[in-house]
Parts: C-alpha cells; sequence; structure tokens
C-alpha cells in the first residue's frame, strides 16, 4: 500500500466535510444512485518460498530459504451499485461521499515454473514445486469521496457536466488457487492444489468526467487500485511440514462507464 497515506487522507477529508452547507447549490447536489461497468487490467505477482528451521535438514543445519516468483496480466470485468451525497462548498466546486458495492467475473492466471537446484532426487528445500495459479476476485464493499469541479465552459455537455478527483478504499473478498506438482520423485509424488478465500483491502485513486443532464448523468472514470493478500502452511520444523508461504500483489489500472440519478433537496 505504497501510497495509501495520501489516498486515505484524502477521503478522510472529504468525508468529514461533505455535509457541510453548500454556498450555492444545483440540481445535482443532494442524495444520488448510479450503476457502473468497468473493467481493471491487472498485474499479477505471486510469490513463493520454502523455508526450514535450522537443524531439521542434515545437509542444512542452519536452516533452507529457497524463493520463487512468476507474474501475469489480465482482467476483471466489474459491475457496481452506489449509494452518495454530494454538497457543494462554492458555486462551482462540490465534495461527495459514496457507498459502493460491486461483483466481478474473470480472473487473472499464471503458471508457476518452480525452483529446482540440480540434485538427481530434489529435496524439500532444494525445489519449489512447479503448478499453475489463478486469482479471482468476487465482491467488494467501500467508500469513495469525490472533489469535483463544474467548469464554466463545456456546455455542450449539458447542465450535469463536472470534472472531478476520486479516492477511495474498500474491502475485498478474492479467491486464489495454487498447485503444486513434484513429479521428479517418482512413487513419492506431491501434487495437490491450495484454494483459499481472503479478504484484502485495495484503496484507489483517478479521475473521471460527468456529462448530462443534472438529474441524470453518464461519467467515464479511470482509477488505479492496489491491493495485496497471502497465505502460509506449515512450520518449517519437520521436513513433512516446510513453512511455505504465498503471496499475491495486485496492481490494476481500471475504466469504467456509469449512469447517476440525482435526487434534489427537498423531495
Amino acid at each position: 500500500m505504497r501510497l495509501c497515506n495520501k489516498s486515505c487522507l484524502f477521503w478522510l477529508i472529504a468525508s468529514a466535510g461533505m455535509f457541510a452547507p453548500g454556498a450555492w447549490a444545483n440540481d445535482t447536489e443532494g442524495l444520488f444512485v448510479g450503476i457502473r461497468f468497468g473493467h481493471e487490467l491487472a498485474d499479477v505477482n505471486y510469490a513463493k518460498s520454502v523455508h526450514y528451521k535450522a537443524d531439521v535438514l542434515s545437509s542444512y543445519p542452519d536452516g533452507s530459504v529457497i524463493a520463487g516468483e512468476d507474474s501475469a496480466n489480465d482482467g476483471f470485468n466489474a459491475f457496481s451499485a452506489n449509494l452518495g451525497y454530494r454538497a457543494f462548498l462554492s458555486d462551482r466546486v462540490y465534495l461527495s461521499g459514496e457507498v459502493e458495492g460491486a461483483v466481478y467475473s474473470n480472473a487473472v492466471q499464471g503458471f508457476f515454473e518452480g525452483t529446482y537446484t540440480g540434485d538427481e532426487r530434489p529435496i524439500p528445500s532444494q525445489h519449489i514445486f512447479p503448478g499453475a495459479w489463478k486469482v479471482d476476485k468476487n465482491h467488494s464493499l467501500g467508500f469513495n469521496a469525490r472533489l469535483g469541479y463544474v467548469p464554466e465552459g463545456l456546455a455542450f455537455l449539458g447542465e450535469g457536466r463536472s470534472v472531478y478527483l476520486i479516492s477511495g478504499v474498500k474491502w475485498l473478498d478474492a479467491t486464489f488457487e495454487a498447485a503444486f506438482d513434484n513429479s521428479g520423485v517418482g512413487n513419492a509424488a506431491i501434487r495437490g492444489v491450495t484454494r483459499k478465500s481472503r479478504s484484502a483491502v485495495p484503496w484507489l485513486i483517478g479521475g473521471g468526467l460527468e456529462f448530462g443532464s443534472s438529474k441524470n448523468r453518464f461519467d467515464v472514470r479511470i482509477h488505479y487500485s492496489s491491493w495485496s493478500m497471502d497465505y502460509a502452511s506449515g512450520d518449517g520444523a519437520t521436513e513433512q511440514s516446510a513453512y511455505v508461504p504465498n503471496t499475491f500483489d495486485v496492481d490494476e489500472v481500471g475504466i469504467s462507464l456509469g449512469h447517476t440519478r440525482s435526487f434534489t433537496l427537498g423531495m
């Protein structure tokens, strides 16, 4: 979460001020609901390592660690719905906050090649079993804040026109699968698939353009998001219980099209 402090600072400030009385309002002020369709291009890095404590393996009395990684690029499709409130701070500047829920489809997947130092019969400390892996995003719930500006020009974009910056954080449920296949040791082959669902806390920053009427608007948005999840098995205390952490780091660039319906104050 390299930029999380900056991102979180923005939306916390925005959420604190979004209900402040506006100096001026138009029909876009007040409650709004929306839906959004998008695609998120994702770069996923999968890192895996095998650890043994000291004195577990006779050939490695001080302990053993070997690591490897793989990466893949693909995308997630996203459908989301939101509910929020917009307040004007001046005749052209507004703050808004929204709660957003989303579901996802598609997956990012790759193949971990494994590592092997060359012995005829590999021992666990010298070999990370290869296998296919994939990451699925299931659903999320989060909070976004927008800082927007209504340009005086660009009237052709409609009364509801604005440009905005957005920042947010969400709770994400995701699933990963990691297969392993030690086919090099004959009858002693070790094969299987680890499948785990984990929670992650992605943050996002981005910007967008709204256009249309003050009551019904479309907008195009682009954003950057980052998140990670991990899982570990074993304790490294015996030859059969290697400590094996798996980590997935995900960077995403998303583009989406949304529709928003505003409800004016006093309705």
